[in-house]
């Protein structure tokens, strides 16, 4: 699935009194990274991250408490499907983010939303709040 369209700040009270949800943010870019944080944040989202590397990623699962997870496909390590099976298997909803390939990434991971590069803020809010709507319906 590919989103697009006008979306709203997301609803950071969702997990708590006040608590913001936590995205783990992984990209390589740095400069594509520091915009989606800038988006994210922007939306009243804790970011951790950005990982670089699917190890990277893979570390930070493991000693963080995380809600979601922005993952770009493509890494300086290789493809992340390691850390999409990671994910999946703690329960935790994810988008992929790629700037090619988006066909054959629909295709492997269907039930995945996908974003594409560059990145729209209100794509990018919208598959932000259904991923906090996933985790919190517990799928």
């Amino acid at each position: 699935m590919t989103f697009s369209g006008s979306a709203r700040m997301v609803d950071t009270k969702v997990f708590g009194h006040v608590r913001s949800p936590r995205v783990l943010l992984v990209e390589d870019n740095t400069l594509v990274a520091l915009d989606l944080e800038d988006i994210l944040t922007g939306y009243g989202c804790r970011v951790i991250g950005p990982s670089v590397t699917v190890r990277e990623a893979l570390d930070a699962l493991d000693r963080e408490e995380i809600d979601i997870a922005v993952v770009d496909y493509l890494l300086k390590d290789g493809e992340a499907a390691p850390l999409a099976r990671a994910l999946n298997v703690k329960g935790i909803p994810f988008a992929i983010c790629t700037g090619a390939g988006v066909t054959e990434l629909c295709s492997l991971y269907p039930n995945t939303p996908i974003l594409a590069k560059p990145y729209n803020p209100d794509d990018v809010s919208i598959v932000v709040n259904s991923l906090i709507a996933s985790r919190l319906a517990g799928s």
